[in-house]
């Protein structure tokens, strides 16, 4: 195994690992402050900010995993690369704020589409799509750029190989698995509180993304374990 592969692992098994402990965590705070049920409310908007920084904040780990950084640049150079990364940086966000915004339109519709009420309930309806799409669109574009991002929830991405490419693949394609099948109990005539839109297909997301990421910390550790096991 190369370097540099084991250190994409490492990596990858910190970004699971950190998600599969804080993720839940939120969940059961939310259970113990009977604010479960406020998943489709405007309410729930923190939670999605507090999503939001944790990826933010899995953007750090690569510092700690790097041996050593060597800094050898002049001031001017510096300077000089600090103009065209700044930007880079306001492209970046300008393609991510757009692309978010109309894969935010895209999901409406395609919600719509699958039977959500057209004509009422428009505020639960958008706490669903603004969740879908902090869970898919915002984690691939941190972590691959919103080019890579778009690739990916489009299809055309096309490179295998790649553990973080298939780890963001498997959380995408989770959390909209997880949004689906929560919404088989909607129309069932239990009448429990849970039922109500969008509740279920929010909770769905959100823990279709919590196991899609248990399922790559499982794989990660198996590969690990399995490499330890080669080398001795």
């Amino acid at each position: 195994m190369s370097v540099g592969n084991k250190l994409s692992q490492r990596l990858l098994l910190s970004y699971c690992s950190f998600t599969c402990i804080y993720f839940p965590g939120i969940l059961i705070l939310l259970s113990l402050n009977n604010n479960l049920y406020n998943v489709g409310k405007y309410k729930f908007i923190p939670v999605l900010l507090i999503l939001l920084f944790a990826e933010i904040i899995k953007l750090m780990f690569p510092i700690f995993h790097s041996e050593s950084i060597l800094i050898t640049k002049t001031e001017s150079r510096i300077s000089s690369k600090a103009k065209k990364i700044w930007y880079k940086y306001l492209k970046e966000i300008f393609k991510f704020l757009l692309a978010g915004f109309l894969l935010s339109i895209i999901y409406y519709i395609v919600i719509i589409l699958f039977g959500a009420p057209v004509f009422m309930h428009h505020e639960e309806t958008t706490m669903l799509t603004a969740t879908l799409t902090t869970l898919t669109f915002v984690p691939a574009s941190l972590h691959l750029g919103v080019d890579g991002a778009l690739e990916i929830l489009t299809g055309a991405q096309s490179q295998k190989g790649n553990i973080l490419i298939d780890a963001i693949k498997i959380n995408i394609q989770g959390t909209l698995l997880g949004t689906w099948l929560g919404a088989i109990v909607i129309p069932l005539d239990w009448d429990r509180p849970w039922q109500v839109w969008p509740i279920p297909c929010v909770l769905g997301a959100l823990f279709g993304y919590t196991i899609a990421h248990f399922i790559t910390l499982v794989k990660i550790l198996f590969i690990l374990r399995l490499g330890k096991k080669v080398h001795r």
